[in-house]
């Protein structure tokens, strides 16, 4: 029997007729000889440190650092009946298509739910990059070894025993550290007291900026022109002239003057068309330009992808349309040219 196992339910519904998959059954779709079935995101989550051994419960300074020489992972609580069902079905499945997002993390949740039944069956690798019908129907005919996506499960993998690692060695040291001043719980990650940092840092350059006056000399003539100061002039730290009676005299000395052209330059160049959003600059740009948020953009781009299938899979850093695509290029370039 063949097993597909997909990132979330939404996805699992989507692709499933297109396994022969239609009759709904209890965390998954069935057809002939094949069933669609899904994780909630992750189902498993990094061991606590007392899940290693008990004496970890004491928040002791004298029991850091802990390093884990052989990581486990818990089931998360509420996706224990998804997990049971999932370990039932690679029981009797003879091959399995991992259907996770096309990234890292898409790679590693349904890579661990494998590996937490220490199952070795074939496993192809389904890369979804959009859920339209014909981006579905390429991918299935494209399918490649599981194996050869096994660096980013690594990837994936590495990053979470990193977050692991330093928040919960630091997390322990400076809130033992800050009892000293009666401070609670001081948490400390690998991602957010950077970040953090950032945000406080900006805040107190704020808080410290002082406006300053600086000046620009601009002639009127039939094209705009700026006066540019010679290596001479004292600038600030931003190339700027702040001091008026310099920006005066060159005003007066230019005053009612003829201008000159005594060279120019023409060419012809080519401008790339601009590259598609990321999520990261879709999030700047509908934050600047309609005020949305960060997690706001994420959910409209999320819907986009997964029900109105209209863009493509928006939580990745590339750029690129994927090659699957080329073939419709002229096709949507027509429907773009009516909207």
């Amino acid at each position: 029997m063949k097993i597909v196992i997909a990132e979330k339910p939404s996805v699992g519904k989507t692709i499933a007729k297109f396994f022969g998959a239609t009759k709904a059954g209890d965390g998954c779709i069935t057809g002939d000889n094949v069933v669609v079935t899904w994780c909630f995101g992750h189902l498993l989550e990094q061991a606590m440190p007392e899940d290693y051994d008990m004496k970890y419960k004491a928040w002791s300074m004298d029991l850091l650092p802990i390093v884990p020489t052989d990581w486990k992972m818990t089931e998360k609580e509420d996706c224990k009946k998804q997990i049971k069902i999932i370990g039932g079905l690679l029981k009797g499945a003879t091959e399995i298509i991992h259907a996770g997002d096309p990234d890292r993390e898409g790679q590693l949740l349904v890579d661990e739910v494998l590996e937490r039944f220490s199952c070795k069956k074939p496993v192809k690798r389904l890369w979804l990059a959009a859920l339209d019908d014909d981006s579905i129907k390429k991918a299935i005919g494209s399918m490649k070894d599981g194996k050869q996506y096994h660096s980013l499960k690594l990837a994936a993998e590495s990053r979470a025993r990193a977050d692991w690692l330093v928040g919960m060695n630091l997390t322990r040291a400076w809130t033992n550290h800050g009892r000293k001043f009666n401070h609670g719980v001081l948490s400390v990650g690998r991602v957010q007291t950077p970040t953090l940092g950032m945000i406080v840092k900006r805040d107190l350059d704020v808080e410290a900026f002082k406006s300053r006056d600086f000046y620009q000399v601009e002639g009127l003539f039939p094209f705009p022109t700026k006066w540019q100061p010679q290596d001479t002039i004292r600038l600030d730290e931003e190339g700027r002239l702040l001091d008026r009676a310099i920006a005066d005299a060159i005003a007066l000395k230019l005053k009612g003057k003829p201008a000159k052209v005594i060279k120019y330059e023409s060419k012809e160049c080519k401008q790339a068309a601009p590259l598609p959003y990321s999520l990261s600059a879709l999030q700047q740009k509908a934050s600047s330009k309609y005020g949305f948020s960060a997690q706001e953009v994420l959910d409209i781009a999320q819907e986009l992808y997964e029900t109105h299938k209209v863009t493509t899979y928006p939580r990745t850093d590339c750029r690129y349309l994927p090659e699957s695509m080329h073939a419709e290029a002229t096709e949507i370039l027509k429907s773009l040219g009516a909207a």
